[in-house]
Parts: C-alpha cells; structure tokens; sequence
C-alpha cells in the first residue's frame, strides 16, 4: 500500500497544478467581467461543483471502497464493474434529459433570468463526460495509483484551457460558463488510458447487473444526494440573504475569498479519497483505524495550519495576483475563513470514516448538522457585518463541527 506522504506528494502536486489552471482563469474571468459578474456566477459554480460528485449517480466513493476491498477478486469487480457502469449511464442520461427540458426553470433559479438557457442545456450534456471521468478515477484511487490520477486530472485540465479560452473569446460570459463546466469532464481520456494499461476494456452496459452490488452502491448515492442538497442550499440562502442586507458586490468579495480557500484546501483533501477512502474501507480493528485516523488528523492539521499561515501572510499580494484592486476590501475576510478551513479539514477526516463504512444514518446526521449550523448562525451574523459575517458563519460551523465529530468518534471507540 502506497504510504501516506508518497500519496500525497502525487495529489498535492496535481491538485496545486489544477489549482493554479484554475485560478488563472477565474483571474481572467474577474478582470473580464467584474464583481458583478463574479458574484451572478457563484451559484452557476456551485452548481459545477455539485455536478462533480452527483453526476452519474454520485456512486463514486463506493466504487473507489469496493474496488479496493475486491482487488485481487476479479469476479465480485467484473460484476461491481457491470451494475455501477449502468447506473453511472442510467443515471447521466436521465440528469441530461431534466436540464435539457427544464433549462429555462434552471436558468432562472441559477441566475435569475431564462437568458442562459443554453448554457445550462450544454452543461446538461457535458455532465455525462463529468460522470464517466468521476467513474474511472473512482476507479484507479480504489487501486491506490496515486500517480495516474494525477497525471489523469492534470491532462484533462491542460485540454479543458484551450475549451474555455475558445468559450470566452467566441462566446464571451456564456462561453467562459460553459469552460468552466467543461474543466472536470475531460479527464476520462487519460483515466481510460491507464486503465486500459491494466487489462481494463469497458463497455458501459456489460451483462451481470446485480442488485446486492447496486444497494450497497446507492448507499452512497443516498450520502452524495443529501451533500447536494443541504451545503448547496445552505449557501444559495446565505448568499441571498447577503443580497437583501447588503449587496451583490459583498457575495462577489465572499466568493471571493472562498474560491481562495477551496483552491489550497484541495491540496489537503485530494488525498482524503486517494489514500483515506480505500485504506479505511480495509481497516477492520478498531485499534488500527484509530492509530491511522490520528495519523491523518495529523497530517492534515499541520497541513492546513501551515499553508494557512502562508496565504495570510500572502493575502494581499494573493487577491492583487487573482483578481484585482476591486477586491482588496477581502483582506478583513481572510482570519475568519483560515481558521474555520483548520477545523473544517480535520471534521471531514472523521467523515471519510463514515464513508468508507457506509454509515448512512450518521452520514445524513452530520449533513443535517452543517445546514442546521450555517443557516442559524448565518441569519444571526450576516445581517449585522455583511460578507465578513458570512465568514464568520463558516468558522463558528465548522469549530461547532469539529467538536461534533471528535464526541462522536470517542462514542464509537467506546461502543
């Protein structure tokens, strides 16, 4: 098994390099467009975001858990293979049909006018790529091949630039929309390519559906449709609610920031799913997936702690290199959401012990308990401090959070 640092170094590498695509562009997409423009497109980007997990049926981390528990047992993959392929083109075909018909309702609850039709009809189409990419890396992070997943998001990041650079130039905002979008489909051609490297051919409706295979897969559906429903929605409230108190400007200066702290936290978290994921999923002891879970915890706080601390002291050479003077009112932003980054990572390491046992109950518990936490807090803080209350919102959450997991998690070593 691959050790944790020699996994990281892969992923943190890969991810640092998406990171850097993605900030450019994001960069580009600021000075071309403004604040306003920035802030119009915060709910668009939550919905790529959600389109990256849910897409296909959002039964990726029980195919990465199953491959690795089913890795020298050919015939349980080749049947695990044959019922997720058809519930990842089931599933992509069916989301696909919805965009396309209801385009326009979508369009208007996403940007608040029916003028981007086609673009939520392209993005329609492009999940089915978003699917089948999330399905083969699924399926090379349950292998434990750091080193192919990166290098299969890196190339898929390199060709995704030229699609939204040719969006923007020809197309302008919809165009760049549409780039965005595009950005985590095309990584299913170099992940085919490695997995063909390993005797893999697939056909995505192979014979041998098995429905005790496509229960324990929904589980995970079940885990990714309530993560879909209850952060999204916690942040589209909070961001009208910053709206009606304050302005659209002050959700541009909050997406802001956050962007910032999702680009460096995937340097952290990328590794949850390659390394965490499959290396719980065999654990079995409690003893041992304790001594392995204080090592992440470990690794992750100094990781977060550390390149915390450098992005504040960077913060303003950080906004002026990403965005603008426009945005330089985010500097008063950045304490809160660091220190609520520290605690949000080490939270999700006890989550991805959920996910690798397949705790539903206690999965759907902890979503439910983040929604509860935002929504609450925000409607206090928000309404007296605007986009620094919505910070403020994400630290007091994700500290409340933090303390959650850790009771929890000393309630089943002692149960």
């Amino acid at each position: 098994m691959r050790s944790l640092s020699k996994t990281a170094v892969w992923t943190a590498s890969s991810t640092a390099f998406k990171i850097g695509i993605s900030l450019i562009l994001v960069k580009l997409f600021a000075l071309q467009f403004g604040l306003e423009g920035l802030g119009q497109a915060a709910n668009f980007m939550t919905l790529i975001t959600v389109l990256g997990v849910f897409a296909g049926g959002g039964i990726f981390n029980g195919v990465t858990k199953y491959v690795a528990e089913f890795e020298h047992e050919p015939q349980k993959l080749y049947v695990l293979f044959a019922t997720a392929s058809r519930i990842v083109l089931s599933f992509s075909a069916v989301l696909a049909v919805v965009f396309i018909l209801f385009s326009a309702k979508i369009s208007e609850w996403i940007f608040y006018s029916e003028e981007y039709q086609p673009v939520i009809v392209a993005t329609g189409i492009i999940q089915l790529g978003i699917a089948n990419s999330n399905y083969l890396l699924a399926i090379l992070r349950g292998h434990r091949q750091a080193r192919a997943n990166a290098v299969s998001q890196s190339v898929g990041i390199l060709l995704a630039i030229s699609v939204f650079l040719s969006g923007l130039y020809f197309c302008g905002y919809s165009g760049a929309l549409i780039g965005f979008a595009v950005m985590p489909a095309l990584a299913c051609l170099p992940a085919r390519y490695f997995l063909k490297q390993r005797g893999y051919v697939f056909h995505f409706w192979e014979p041998g559906f098995d429905w005790r295979y496509a229960r324990n897969l929904f589980k995970f559906s079940v885990m990714v449709l309530v993560t879909a429903i209850t952060l999204p929605l916690a942040y589209i409230l909070l961001r009208d609610l910053l709206v009606e108190s304050h302005s659209i400007e002050a959700v541009g200066l909050w997406q802001g920031v956050s962007k910032i702290s999702d680009a460096y936290l995937q340097l952290i978290t990328v590794v949850f799913s390659v390394y965490l994921l499959p290396t719980f999923a065999t654990l079995i002891q409690k003893a041992d997936i304790k001594r392995e879970l204080i090592k992440a915890v470990k690794f992750v706080g100094v990781s977060a702690i550390s390149i915390g601390l450098l992005v504040f002291s960077l913060k303003r050479e950080i906004i002026l290199t990403l965005y603008s003077e426009q945005f330089l009112p985010m500097e008063s932003l950045f304490i809160w959401q660091l220190i609520g980054d520290i605690f949000k990572v080490i939270a999700y390491v006890f989550g991805y012990l959920v996910i690798a046992k397949a705790s539903l109950k206690l999965y759907v518990l902890a979503e439910i308990c983040q929604l509860t936490l935002l929504v609450t807090i925000g409607h206090w803080l928000i309404p007296l401090n605007g986009a620094e209350g919505a910070v403020q919102t994400y630290l007091l959450t994700y500290f409340c959070y933090f303390l959650v997991c850790l009771l929890a998690f000393r309630w089943y070593l002692k149960n």
